[in-house]
């Protein structure tokens, strides 16, 4: 991010800064720091009111939940790759622009409608709005090779050329909501299907269930066996969830060791069969390391899950079943919680 501010306002933010990082006993980590730096400038609105929310709600805000928002509000990574597909549009539609004005007769018309493009392309934010200005380019440049004019092999190939660039946004769209790690689905795909599902459970009346799931005790595999093995047993983790959702179903990696899996038309019953399986996986599962044939022991998680309410956001779906699933931890680890207005109840063999 860039900073703007004086050295004594720079100095009063680092202040504060530290002081949020201590209160939420959090360590000095660059995203801790830049998340709570940009909460202390109140210059990320979006953010500011994130954090605030939760701390209104007493939700806790453990390094997980600040990468979580550190992705969410300020990671660059969708605008890097909107910017390099918005350079090669610009670059195209110069192109056609120019055949356009060198070509006699009437096409006047196209000038205009590739001259709203470009004023269009100036506001654009997400990949919905580079797909729109693709989908605009396309029914142009057909509408001109259907005039009939001289412009229609070179017309021809810049048709050509958006199709290619539509494939690579649908590329691009993937690998940005996919986790490099796991290849599981990651927060920011998990924010839209959730999206999708609350269309459909407003539209059906149909149920849909989340579960949020965190590997107990993940931080002692990372501190006594090291990173990589840490990041290895990610990639288990994310392998058994995804051996067990159905095809709709949606397993995403969260942050860090937290996992959520959207299950469409599902109430909380049968979610819990899902968690319950899941677990009994965990519990015959014996851990180790391939390369040096070291024990790990088993790995298990505590879970949470929270069934869509009609109209509450998808953000108020998560946190209820987050809510659910640190019952769990705080009340013994290696259990499966149902969060309601009524109870919450938790299970365990322990």
């Amino acid at each position: 991010m860039n900073y703007s501010e004086s050295p004594p306002q720079a100095g009063e933010f680092l202040r504060l800064t530290l002081g949020f990082l201590a209160k939420h006993n959090l360590s000095a980590t660059p995203v801790n720091y830049t998340v709570w730096y940009e909460y202390a400038s109140g210059k990320n609105p979006k953010l500011i009111q994130a954090i605030n929310q939760m701390l209104e709600n007493k939700l806790p805000l453990s390094s997980n939940h600040v990468e979580a928002l550190y992705q969410k509000f300020i990671s660059d990574g969708d605008r890097m790759v909107i910017s390099r597909l918005l350079t090669k549009l610009n670059l195209m539609l110069r192109e056609i622009t120019s055949h356009v004005l060198e070509t006699e007769g009437d096409l006047s018309a196209h000038g205009q409608a590739l001259d709203k493009l470009a004023d269009q392309m100036k506001g654009i934010h997400d990949f919905d709005d580079v797909k729109n200005i693709i989908d605009e380019m396309l029914d142009t440049t057909k509408a001109i090779i259907q005039s009939g004019s001289r412009l229609q092999t070179r017309m021809k190939v810049s048709s050509e050329d958006l199709k290619q660039l539509h494939k690579e946004l649908e590329i691009s769209q993937k690998e940005a909501r996919t986790d490099a790690l796991t290849g599981l689905t990651n927060r920011r795909g998990l924010e839209r299907r959730l999206e999708i599902e609350r269309i459909r459970a407003r539209q059906n009346n149909a149920p849909f269930s989340v579960i949020m799931l965190d590997i107990d005790h993940f931080k002692a595999v990372n501190d006594t066996f090291g990173h990589l093995v840490g990041d290895s047993l990610l990639k288990g983790f994310a392998a058994i969830l995804s051996s067990q959702v159905r095809r709709n179903d949606l397993a995403a990696r969260y942050g860090g060791e937290e996992f959520v899996i959207l299950l469409p038309e599902t109430t909380v019953e049968g979610a819990y069969v899902v968690s319950e399986k899941i677990r009994n996986i965990l519990c015959k599962k014996e851990w180790g390391i391939k390369e040096s044939g070291k024990r790990i022991g088993q790995i298990k998680a505590s879970m949470g899950i929270a069934q869509y309410k009609l109209n509450e956001t998808g953000n108020q779906v998560i946190t209820r079943a987050d809510e659910a699933m640190y019952h769990a931890k705080s009340t013994g680890r290696d259990r499966i919680v149902i969060h309601s207005d009524l109870r919450m109840h938790s299970t365990s063999t322990n």
